[in-house]
Parts: C-alpha cells; sequence; structure tokens
C-alpha cells in the first residue's frame, strides 16, 4: 500500500483551487483576498484516523471480518482551544503484544455530551475507529494499540446513565473532539501506556509512559496561560487524567504530585463559576471533580474550600443528579467530620469539649441514615444476586479464594463498586461513631454501650458484604457484562481487582472485624498485587487513590 504524505490542513476551497491555504482562523486569507466563502478547515481527528485511501479501508475492513464500509462522521463543536499542530505519532518499531478485538462495523460515533450513553454498537464504532486508525502494514508507535486497548477494558462503555459519576466516562466525547497535540490526547496517552505498562513483559511501555506524561504536562502549562483554554473541559479532564496516572504508577513520590492535581482541578473549578452549569458536559465535568476533592479532602483531613455559588457544591439542582452522584452529595460532610473527629479525640478528653463530641456523634449519625436511605432507594437491578454458600474456607485462610457465607454477583462491575463505596462510607460513619464513644467514656457521663454495639454490627455487616462480591470482581467467567462487550479476560479481572482494592483496604483495617477474616482480606489484596505486577508498596498507594473510578472514598 502507498503511503499517501501528510495530510493537508488547509480549507476545501484552497484544495480545490489547488493553492496553498494560510489556515488563518476563522477564515482563511485567500478565501477573504478573493471574496468566497471560505467553506472552513477539515477536523484535526479526522485527519489523525483517516484511511489513507479506499483501498486500505478495504483491506482493513477485511482483516477485521468487517463486511461492508462505513463513512466517518464529524466530531462535534471543540471547545475553546488554541491554535494546535498536528503531531504525527512516532514510528519508533515498538510493537505492542495486545489481543487484537473482534471489530464490528461501524463508523466514527461522535457521542454528544448532553446525551445519555452511548450503546453498545456506537461504543463498538468508537474503538473500531482508534484501532483501525493506523494500517496494520505500518510500524506503530505503542500508543497506538495502547489505547484502544485502554478504552475498551478500562474505560468500559456504555454504563447505565443512573451509574455514572466519574471523569473516565467523559473521556470518550472530549478526546473525540480535542486535537491530537491536546494536553488530553497526550494525558490519555499516558494513561493508556502506563495501564497496559503494569502487565507482565510489557515494562517497556511504562518508560514510554513517562515521555508521554512530561510532554503532557508541558502542553498543559502552556494551555494555563490562556484564559479561555485554561478553563476548558478538556483542560479541566486533562489534570484528572493527570491524577490517574500518579496513581497508576503508585510510587511514594505520586502521593503529593496526586493531591497536586486534584487541588489544581479544583481551583479552575472555582473559577469556572456557576456558568458551568448551565453545559451538561461542564456540569458533569463538575461532578468528577467533586467527587475526587471529597477523596483528597478526607485523606489529607482537609477542609473542603466553599464553592462560589448559592448551593455550593451540591450544585445547581439536585433533582438533576443521578443514583452515582446522590451517593457522593449524601458524603459531602464527611471530610469535615472526620477532620473534626481526629482533631478531637487524638487530644486528652476534658468536660468543655463533650458537646463537640455529640456534636460530632450527631452528625455521623444523619449522615449514616441518608446514606441507608439512598441505598433503600436503588432500582431492583442494582442488587446484588446470590450464587453460592461457601460453608468452610480452605487452609491458609490468606491464600483462600471464598470466604464464607454467601457469593455475590451483580449486573456489572461498576454498579458493584458504586454499592461498595456505599458500604465504605457506612464503615467510615460507624468508625467516627465509636471513636467519639471511646473518647467520651472517659468522662464516665455517656453511657453509649448500646450504641457502640450497633456501630460494631453495623460495620461487620458491611464487611461481610465487600467480602461477598469479592470472587465477583475477580473472576471473568462471573461478569456476563465483560464478556457481552468483549473486554480482554485479564484486562477486565484487572479492572474488577482494582476497584477492589479500596473496600478491602478499608474492611482488613477496621479493628472491630476479627482478625481471621482480616487475614483473608489482606490475603485478597496481596493476589491483587501478585497477579498484577504490584508491590506491596504500590497496592497500599492504590488502596490510598481510588483507582479506575471516581467515588466517596476514605482512608
Amino acid at each position: 500500500m502507498v503511503y499517501t504524505g501528510k495530510p493537508s490542513r488547509g480549507c476545501q476551497m484552497c484544495k480545490s483551487r489547488r493553492i496553498k491555504c494560510d489556515e488563518k482562523r476563522p477564515t482563511c486569507g485567500q478565501c477573504q483576498k478573493s471574496g468566497r466563502d471560505c467553506p472552513g478547515y477539515p477536523d484535526e481527528f479526522d485527519l489523525v484516523f483517516r484511511d489513507e485511501n479506499k483501498a486500505m479501508e478495504r483491506k482493513a475492513r477485511k482483516a477485521s471480518g468487517s463486511k461492508s464500509a462505513g463513512s466517518q462522521g464529524s466530531p462535534t463543536s471543540l471547545s475553546p482551544s488554541p491554535s494546535f499542530e498536528l503531531s504525527t505519532a512516532s514510528a519508533s518499531g515498538t510493537q505492542s503484544s495486545f489481543s487484537q478485538f473482534d471489530i464490528k462495523e461501524g463508523q466514527l460515533v461522535v457521542i454528544p455530551p448532553n446525551q445519555s450513553p452511548p450503546d453498545a454498537d456506537s461504543w463498538q464504532s468508537f474503538l473500531w475507529s482508534l484501532e483501525q486508525g493506523v494500517p496494520p502494514s505500518i510500524t506503530q508507535s505503542p500508543e497506538v494499540e495502547a489505547v484502544p486497548f485502554f478504552f475498551r477494558n478500562f474505560v468500559s462503555l456504555p454504563q447505565q446513565a443512573e451509574s455514572m459519576r466519574g471523569f473516565l466516562e467523559l473521556l470518550v466525547p472530549l478526546y473525540n473532539q480535542a486535537r491530537p497535540s491536546s494536553a488530553l490526547h497526550l494525558a490519555t496517552n499516558a494513561v493508556a501506556l502506563a495501564a497496559c505498562g503494569n502487565y507482565p513483559g510489557r515494562q517497556d511501555l511504562l518508560r514510554e509512559a513517562v515521555t508521554t506524561y512530561g510532554k503532557a504536562l508541558g502542553k498543559l502549562n502552556d494551555d494555563l496561560k490562556d484564559p479561555v483554554v485554561s478553563k476548558s473541559d478538556e483542560t479541566v479532564l486533562a489534570i484528572l487524567l493527570f491524577s490517574l496516572y500518579e496513581t497508576i504508577m503508585s510510587t511514594d513520590d505520586t502521593i503529593t504530585a496526586w493531591a497536586n492535581h486534584v487541588d489544581g482541578a479544583v481551583a479552575l473549578t472555582k473559577m469556572r463559576g456557576t456558568e458551568q452549569f448551565r453545559n451538561p458536559m461542564s456540569h458533569a465535568v463538575f461532578r468528577a471533580v467533586r467527587t475526587m476533592m471529597i477523596t483528597s479532602c478526607v485523606q489529607r483531613s482537609k477542609p473542603i474550600e466553599d464553592f462560589p455559588s448559592q448551593h455550593g457544591w451540591v450544585g445547581a439542582n439536585m433533582s438533576e443528579e443521578n443514583a452515582a452522584n446522590r451517593l457522593t452529595i449524601g458524603c459531602i460532610n464527611l471530610p469535615d467530620i472526620r477532620a473534626r473527629a481526629t482533631a478531637l479525640t487524638t487530644t486528652a478528653y476534658t468536660a468543655e469539649k463533650e458537646g463537640e463530641a455529640l456534636g460530632i456523634l450527631e452528625l455521623a449519625q444523619m449522615v449514616d441514615a441518608n446514606l441507608q436511605a439512598w441505598y433503600h432507594t436503588l432500582p431492583p437491578d442494582w442488587q446484588h444476586r446470590t450464587v453460592s454458600m461457601i460453608a468452610q474456607t480452605t487452609e491458609p485462610v490468606s491464600e483462600a479464594e471464598f470466604w464464607v457465607g454467601p457469593q455475590h454477583v451483580y449486573q456489572d462491575v461498576h454498579l458493584a463498586s458504586i454499592v461498595n463505596d456505599y458500604r465504605v462510607c457506612r464503615i467510615f460513619c460507624q468508625k467516627v461513631i465509636i471513636a467519639c464513644i471511646n473518647w467520651l467514656k472517659f468522662g464516665g457521663n455517656f453511657p453509649m454501650d448500646t450504641i457502640r454495639q450497633q456501630a460494631v454490627f453495623m460495620i461487620q455487616q458491611m464487611v461481610d458484604e465487600i467480602s461477598a462480591c469479592v470472587p465477583f470482581h475477580m473472576r471473568y467467567d462471573m461478569q456476563p457484562a465483560a464478556q457481552q462487550l468483549g473486554q480482554d479476560k485479564n484486562a477486565a479481572e484487572a479492572f474488577g481487582g482494582y476497584s477492589l482494592v479500596w473496600p478491602l483496604y478499608v474492611a482488613a483495617n477496621a479493628e472491630t472485624v476479627p482478625q481471621r477474616q482480616r487475614d483473608w482480606l489482606n490475603g485478597r489484596l496481596f493476589v491483587i498485587g501478585s497477579h498484577f505486577g504490584l508491590s506491596n508498596a504500590q497496592v497500599l498507594v492504590l488502596a490510598r487513590r481510588h483507582v479506575l473510578t471516581c467515588g466517596p472514598m476514605f482512608p
């Protein structure tokens, strides 16, 4: 196949007249001089992912098993952005060993930000455009295969509208409309290379990830100098992807960087003000930043900064929030509760502070009641099914695959992860209650044994329910949704394992849980780490970040 050369970025009028276009915006100078109507410029995304010629298109479709050819669609309008230069992919000669996937017939489909999640056909079409963007006969740079692998196996669309809560769900439409040289594309490449580089034998991709990450940071620094671009959806999402990159790389050096990225996204979100609520995509980005902020503030015992609006971080209209985001809002007071409880219970008892302790205890009980009410409003398809009962565990307990009791499965891992976040939040509330009661006991005036026993019982119930869904997360044969979407087996289990790290960590560190069960929970953490090539230190870092999802998670 003959390479057709670097694609022209000039306007269609200059192309038809076969003259050089000066590419001025919004109308080229050649058309202005000649008094012609400038038809505009081709989209950069189409230029990068275009077929080189019709023969290549037929060959690519034949190789992937498609039966007919489709035309590429046009992306939605770009968010405010500077004049980016089109950067061609590096032909480093590095070939990825990741498995190819069944490619379904389709065209590049743009997902408007104000619509519901894409269906399976649209999702497959998007993946087709990524995987077939470069002919297989051309040597490809690592990200050419890492990026579609990442989208297919870790973004895992489509999801239910009620379960969409994080920033990865927003990546498809924004990636689709961003330019290939943008910070968002570079950040996505870095994350994809980092995620794939954790696979055994693919550590070479980690070097590529570090290089690409540096380029993305440089591009972001340039963008932040522009008052318009700095407030765009693509810029904020790129920063959130940087935090995910630091999470996946998972070293002690990434802890500060992760927090700084979250703080940066929060600062930009505050600068964007209430105007962002008028655009559905911008409002969704606001929600993603809000959940990351809550996670970060609780981990650092840092009070939440005020958001400049009448309703604060709740946003514009509570009725517009889906089930997953209602969970986040229900936990919005937890950072302050944790900070106050930590400050109080680490000091000596004094009668003057009894009122503060009782106030914190009451707030924790109120949040816990709201969480319970949230759970009872969930639709039936969010509930688990019991598929088996385990009478006893094998020995040694730390190596057993199942914990004693019922084994639960869910419609998909995303739903299970959200419900586990609910359980983690309730565990956290109960731990605050127990801490306050233990502190008040030094005064001897507050017999609260019944309340403490109830808190211990609830922690155990939440930990048992987390334990019951562990096999579902870690076994591909128990995940019908992953099989239907055509996810790679190892990647699906990796996603399930990563989303389990935080609930397992919290459950294993609940002091009231029996030691034998804590040993089993820690054993599952060890298996996740060893299976995906992570050290114990990396697993700990992963546990203190909400990996690949973005719910209200607390240490």
